[in-house]
């Protein structure tokens, strides 16, 4: 081979190594949802590459300011088109709830407690029951620390009602805080193992008089 040819093959190698390296984007989240009760001061801050969002509620029209109940899906899929998830669906959703109002917060009952430093979210959307929960050190690992239980509710008439043996005893099926979550059976929530590219990382949980704030630091894989 030439040394003119054996240039190109080299030359080729480092400027796909520079692309692949630009596109290669890690994100960074700054969240702060009041669990107790509605908030102005929550937010969801996040960065990709160079791109920043501060978010927060929208009081007027209930919804969030800067759109990231859309726009997060950049982070939330592998792609527009695939849409295959890029990390565990229940901590999309947990992220959301800072740009949402209190009333669906209520609603899904979310809720946060703590043994020691373990940290542990639950919270129940769309009859999805979502559970994040940290190491001793109040760290989630994204690939590991999310579980999902789906198929608990019934869509009647645009309202999820909570299926008969998963309802407390005396409990009200309309009400996602009178789910049994002893009658649950949890499976790991995932990305999707076919994902043309995903995120790995860690999150920090920490709550202060019923304020939970989650700094999370992800790096883009593929």
């Amino acid at each position: 081979m030439s040394s003119g040819k054996r240039l190109l093959i080299v030359a080729a190698a480092v400027l796909t190594a520079g692309i692949s390296s630009l596109f290669a984007q890690n994100v960074r989240i700054d969240a702060r949802v009041n669990t107790l009760s509605a908030d102005s001061s929550n937010s969801f801050t996040w960065t990709l590459g160079k791109k920043i969002v501060k978010d927060g509620l929208d009081a007027s029209s209930g919804a969030s300011l800067s759109g990231s109940t859309k726009e997060f899906d950049v982070v939330r899929f592998d792609s527009p088109d695939t849409k295959k998830p890029a990390i565990p669906v229940g901590l999309r959703g947990l992220l959301l709830y800072p740009i949402s109002d209190y009333k669906t917060l209520a609603y899904d009952d979310l809720k946060v407690s703590e043994q020691g430093k373990v940290v542990t979210v639950r919270y129940v959307h769309r009859g999805v029951a979502y559970e994040l929960t940290s190491d001793g050190k109040g760290k989630f690992n994204i690939l590991t620390g999310a579980r999902i239980a789906k198929g608990l509710a019934d869509n009647v008439g645009g309202e999820f009602v909570l299926k008969p043996e998963y309802v407390k005893a005396g409990g009200d099926p309309k009400k996602m805080s009178d789910l049994d979550w002893s009658k649950v059976t949890l499976t790991p929530d995932v990305r999707d193992p076919a994902a043309s590219r995903w995120y790995e990382g860690t999150l920090s949980f920490a709550r202060k008089k019923g304020v939970l704030e989650i700094k999370v630091n992800l790096t883009e894989k593929k």
